[in-house]
């Protein structure tokens, strides 16, 4: 019997779009799984001697060494090692050891500023009317996300030279992939794109960090997560920072004032873990 006859126009109508809805929700899954970036597999156990690791690996980082300023709008988003957080943030790095942020907000001012020299570190939340000062500026950003980098750290990390002055020790070669150890015991896992060597992961400090999306050799897509698991992350890593980098500008003339800040006399002092409890950074619940 053809029951469709026997319904009004509503049952009908209920009756061909709820298989019409699950089996576009079915197709969505598949293409936002198909969307979602891998998780990258590094290479283990013993590969094979390389002896033209250090010209590789020199070739693959010489665009990030020339770098000596660096400014990018930063989208982060992730879990530091005291709370979740996600903003933008604008970025100014400059060698040697000078950094500015600002936190940007939805609308009005920054939320706050951390500006930096070799000689001096100031941390300035507007809305709270606080400043942190006589920290030094690895501390301060690891307060806001929980990485324990410096400036430079910060600047080497972003560019894609994984560390300062990336010194390669010895190589070795997996397939497509070649693995550099570098002086201070970080690893760089280089892997071509494209027919094109490049650093698309490394390790340092208990932190892996991988890259991808690039411009002119310089990654606009950076990962940064622990290999420590916190009791109550369930199994997840205590820290995983995701950032996206736009508006990138090399080696530029900044302005004179970059990395000079000036507070109003009216904040406050405050510590540490003051910043860690502030958290200027700290995600806010998504609207219903």
């Amino acid at each position: 019997m053809d029951l469709s006859v026997h319904m009004g126009p509503a049952r009908l109508w209920q009756s061909m779009i709820l298989p019409l809805f699950f089996l576009f929700a079915a197709l969505l899954s598949v293409v936002i799984a198909g969307c979602a970036p891998a998780h990258l597999v590094l290479p283990v156990g013993p590969g094979k001697s390389y002896p033209g690791y250090s010209s590789l690996f020199d070739s693959v980082v010489s665009e990030c060494r020339r770098i000596r300023t660096y400014e990018a709008m930063i989208a982060v988003r992730g879990r530091g090692t005291y709370t979740n957080f996600r903003g933008r943030v604008r970025a100014g790095l400059a060698s040697p050891g000078s950094i500015r942020l600002e936190g940007l907000a939805p609308f009005g001012a920054p939320g706050f500023y951390l500006v930096a020299t070799p000689s001096e570190a100031i941390l300035w939340l507007t809305r709270e009317g606080r400043v942190l000062t006589d920290v030094p500026a690895g501390d301060m950003l690891a307060g806001l996300t929980g990485i324990p980098f410096g400036p430079e750290d910060l600047r080497a990390v972003l560019t894609g030279c994984l560390v300062p002055d990336p010194q390669p020790m010895r190589g070795w070669r997996y397939g497509e992939w070649v693995v550099v150890e570098l002086r201070g015991g970080a690893v760089a896992y280089l892997r071509p794109i494209e027919d094109i060597y490049r650093l698309v992961a490394g390790t340092r400090d208990g932190l892996t960090i991988e890259y991808g999306s690039y411009r002119r050799s310089i990654p606009t897509a950076v990962r940064i997560f622990s290999t420590d698991f916190g009791d109550d992350r369930q199994g997840a890593p205590s820290i995983d920072v995701r950032a996206s980098l736009s508006q990138l500008n090399l080696n530029v003339e900044l302005e004179s004032g970059t990395f000079f800040l000036s507070v109003p006399a009216d904040v406050l002092p405050m510590t540490l873990e003051d910043l860690r409890r502030a958290g200027p950074l700290r995600a806010r619940p998504d609207p219903l």
